[in-house]
C-alpha cells in the first residue's frame, strides 16, 4: 500500500515540472504543489495538528482547498472538505461531532466559521487565505515563512485520511471515513479500469473539491496516476468546452446533467474535443441516450459508473474495451465484489430488485463517532448501499433508484430513471426529473418536472400521450410542472427533495 502522501512525493519526484493543477488563473507544477503542501503542513503542525485530527476545510473548490488535503496527509491528520456553500447549522453539525480545532477558510467563509467559533468554543484556529484579519491568521503568510520539506507521516492501511459529511438520502449527516486503504485501492482499481497512461493524461475536472466524486475520482486520481488536472472552481459550459479544446483533455468525469449540457452546447465548429479518449459518469443513474448521444458526437465512450463516498469512488463501470449493456453501471472494477440483498441481507438471484452491497478493500472505515450506523450499514459481508439495483444473469449491475426515491402508486413501483429516460427522447425536453406526490387514493402518483429546451413549448397532454407510448400505463406522469432550471446538489445531482419541497409550497408552475 502507498499512503496519498506517498504518491505526491513520488509525482514530484519524477514529475516535477509536469503542471498538476492548471486554473484559469495559475499553474501548479507537481513539485510547487508538493512543496506548498509541505509548507502548511509545517504551518498546521505549529498551530497544534497532530496526527489523527480532523481540519476543516471549508474552502470553495480552488486550489487551496486541494493543497489543505495534502497538507493533512503529509502530517496523518483527517481532511474534512466541507461545501463552501454550506451555512451555519450545517457547519456547526460538523465542527461538533468532529471537535475540530482548526480550519482553513477564505473572505466567503470565514463569517459562520467565526460564528461557530464564538457558539462551540471551535474552531479555536483559523487560517484564512485572504490575508490578514483580527479574527484569522493569514495562511500565505505562514506559510511564506515555513519550511518547503516535510517528512511524510507513515500512515497504516486502517488510519483516517478524509471525512465526508453526507446525508445521503434520509437522516442525518454522517460522516463517511476513507481510509489509507481504501482510497489506496479505490486509485489503484479506477487507475487500471480506466487505463490512465502514467504522466501522460489531461483531466477535464469542474467538479467541486469539497465532494468525493472531485476529491478521490479526480484530484487524488490525477496524483496517483501523474495526470494534469485543468480545474474550474464550478461548472461553466463554455468554459468547459474551450478548456478541453485548449488543453487537450484526455478524460472528464460528472453527473449526468453536467454531459446533458456539454452535449447540448458543444459546437463541433467551435470547439475541438477529439483529444477527449473516455467520459465517466456517474453521482445519479443516467439516461442511456446521453450515453449514446455522447459516443456518437465524440467519438468516444461515455462510462457510467457506481460508487459512493463510503466506497471512496466508483466501485463498478461499463466495461470500457467490451459489451456495454444499456442502462447498465457495468461490471465490478479490481477485488470489489457486488451483491442483491433482501432487507434481511439475503442474497436475491439474477434480476432480482434489491439493496446494493459493497464488499472489498475499496470500503471505508465507518461513520465517524457513529457506531450504531456503522454496526448497521458496515457490516462483516459488505457495506449497505441504500441503493436499489439488480445484477442481470450476466454480473452486470443495474442501479433502478435510491430507496426513497422508489414512487409507490397505488401498490406498484415506479423507478424514476426508466421515466426520466423516455421524457430525454422527447425532442422539446431538455433536463428532466420525476418525483412522486402525494395521492389520497393511491399514495403517490408520478409527476413529470421538466425544463424546456430553448424556445420549445410543451403540453401535458404531449408529455403524457408519448409516455403512454413507450412505458406502462401506472408509471406514466399524472402532472407535468417545469422550472427555468433544476435544483443542483454540490457534484451536479438534481435535488429532488427541493422539488417536492417546491411542489409543497405551491412553488411549481403546472402546465395545462
Amino acid at each position: 500500500m502507498r499512503t496519498l502522501a506517498e504518491s505526491l512525493s513520488s509525482a514530484a519526484r519524477l514529475l516535477g515540472s509536469r503542471p498538476y493543477l492548471v486554473t484559469p488563473q495559475q499553474t501548479l507544477t507537481f513539485s510547487a504543489f508538493d512543496r506548498s503542501a509541505a509548507r502548511l503542513a509545517n504551518v498546521l503542525r505549529e498551530a497544534g495538528v497532530a496526527p489523527g485530527d480532523v481540519v476543516g476545510l471549508f474552502l470553495p473548490s480552488k486550489p487551496f482547498i486541494a493543497i489543505g488535503y495534502y497538507a493533512c496527509q503529509k502530517l496523518g491528520a483527517v481532511a474534512a472538505p466541507m461545501s463552501s456553500m454550506n451555512r451555519q447549522r450545517e457547519i456547526e453539525m460538523v465542527i461538533s461531532r468532529t471537535s475540530m480545532k482548526v480550519m482553513l477558510v477564505d473572505h466567503s467563509t470565514l463569517p459562520f466559521a467565526l460564528e461557530a467559533r464564538t457558539r462551540l468554543g471551535n474552531p479555536q484556529t483559523l487560517l484564512t487565505t485572504d490575508g490578514p484579519t483580527d479574527d484569522a491568521l493569514d495562511a500565505d503568510a505562514l506559510m511564506r515563512a515555513a519550511e518547503d520539506a516535510f517528512d511524510p507521516f507513515p500512515g497504516l492501511a486502517g488510519d483516517p485520511a478524509a471525512l465526508f459529511f453526507t446525508s445521503g438520502t434520509t437522516g442525518a449527516p454522517k460522516g463517511a471515513i476513507q481510509t489509507q486503504g481504501s482510497l489506496y485501492a479505490t486509485l489503484r482499481d479506477m487507475t487500471v479500469y480506466n487505463r490512465f497512461r502514467w504522466g501522460t493524461e489531461v483531466f477535464m475536472n469542474a467538479l467541486p473539491l469539497f465532494n468525493n466524486f472531485g476529491a478521490t475520482c479526480m484530484m487524488n486520481a490525477a496524483v496517483f496516476s501523474g495526470a494534469t488536472m485543468i480545474m474550474l472552481e464550478r461548472w461553466d459550459t463554455e468554459l468547459v468546452l474551450r478548456s478541453i479544446t485548449e488543453h487537450k483533455a484526455t478524460f472528464i468525469a460528472g453527473s449526468p446533467t453536467m454531459f446533458l449540457y456539454l452535449l447540448r452546447d458543444f459546437n463541433p465548429q467551435q470547439h475541438d474535443l477529439s483529444s477527449i479518449r473516455l467520459g465517466a459518469t456517474g453521482g445519479a443513474p443516467v439516461s442511456p441516450t446521453i450515453v449514446e448521444q455522447f459516443q456518437q458526437k465524440l467519438g468516444a465512450p461515455l462510462v457510467q459508473v457506481y460508487g459512493a463516498t463510503e466506497v471512496s469512488g466508483y466501485v463498478t463501470g461499463a466495461p470500457v474495451l467490451g459489451i456495454q449493456k444499456r442502462g447498465s453501471a457495468g461490471l465490478p472494477i479490481g477485488a470489489t465484489a457486488i451483491q442483491i440483498v433482501d432487507d434481511d441481507g439475503s442474497l436475491l438471484p439474477a434480476n432480482a430488485v434489491g439493496e446494493v452491497r459493497v464488499s472489498g478493500d475499496v470500503v471505508g472505515g465507518g461513520y465517524w463517532d457513529d457506531a450504531q450506523t456503522t454496526a448497521a450499514t458496515f457490516t462483516d459481508e459488505g457495506w449497505l448501499s441504500g441503493d436499489l439495483g439488480y445484477l442481470d444473469e450476466d454480473g452486470y449491475l443495474f442501479i433502478v433508484d435510491r430507496k426513497k426515491d422508489v414512487i409507490i402508486s397505488g401498490g406498484f413501483n415506479i423507478y424514476p430513471l426508466e421515466v426520466e429516460d423516455v421524457l430525454y427522447s422527447f425532442d422539446a425536453v431538455r433536463v428532466c426529473a420525476v418525483i412522486g406526490l402525494p395521492d389520497q387514493d393511491k399514495g403517490e402518483i408520478p409527476a413529470a418536472v421538466l425544463v424546456p429546451k430553448e424556445g420549445c413549448e410543451i403540453k401535458t397532454g404531449e408529455i403524457i400521450a408519448y409516455c403512454k407510448k413507450h412505458v406502462s400505463a401506472y408509471k406514466v406522469p399524472r402532472r407535468v410542472f417545469t422550472v427555468s432550471d433544476m435544483p443542483l446538489g454540490p457534484s451536479g445531482k438534481i435535488l429532488k427533495r427541493e422539488l417536492r419541497d417546491r411542489f409543497a409550497s405551491g412553488k411549481l408552475q403546472e402546465l395545462v
